[in-house]
């Protein structure tokens, strides 16, 4: 079997991002953008309109949307391969939006979910990622980050964690830059196999 473009990990755990990494919201994103253009427009512009509460409801709004998000390629498969309490989720996502995107992907909880209005210091910080290990049974250092985005792969290498970048959102060079530890175009690339001791022997295929 050639090794050609092939690097191989070990780990105790998985943490996911959310949108770019399971799963596709850039339809979506893209049939509301006018709508996103408008709410910061309105915030600049007469902030006495855009009240806390309004922002909240367009956000729920948009969470309450679900035509054109998707799962990602191979997803699916690699999460059927994962025992629940061996990986988890930090998303920038509200709890809100996060627990309707899982219910619309029809994509498992993990044993940790945390996200962004549930930490003091967001992306690029480390603490959302040091908080999904923690709660996971490990450390930042034992554990694989899959981001799509270098704020991302910033606070999941903050926190120690070997990090493997999709390019779903950002070129190879944006995320590489970023201090990902390798690149691939889907995480379709991406298989692993269960140790006798319980950790994860990890293959990335070819690499960007």
């Amino acid at each position: 079997m050639s090794t050609e473009n092939t690097e191989y990990f070990r780990t105790k755990a998985f943490v996911f991002d959310l949108d770019g990494t399971l799963i596709d919201t850039t339809p979506l994103i893209l049939e509301t953008s006018h709508g996103v253009r408008t709410l910061e427009t309105i915030s600049k512009w007469t902030p006495h309109k855009a009240t806390p509460n309004y922002i909240t409801e367009f956000e729920k709004n948009l969470a309450d949307e679900w035509e054109g998000v998707s799962v990602l390629p191979g997803i699916t498969t690699l999460l059927q391969k994962v025992p629940s309490n061996k990986w988890g989720i930090f998303t920038s996502s509200s709890e809100y939006m996060t627990k309707k995107r899982l219910e619309q992907c029809h994509l498992p909880t993990p044993h940790s979910v945390v996200c962004g209005d549930m930490v003091e210091r967001g992306k690029p910080d480390p603490e959302g990622y040091l908080r999904v290990a923690k709660e996971l049974g490990f450390e930042g250092k034992d554990v694989i980050v899959f981001e799509d985005a270098p704020a991302g792969i910033k606070s999941a290498r903050d926190a120690g964690a070997t990090v493997i970048a999709c390019e779903t959102t950002h070129t190879v060079d944006q995320l590489k830059q970023a201090g990902a530890n390798c690149v691939v175009s889907l995480l379709t690339e991406v298989d692993f196999t269960i140790l006798p001791d319980g950790s994860f022997e990890v293959q990335v295929k070819n690499t960007l």
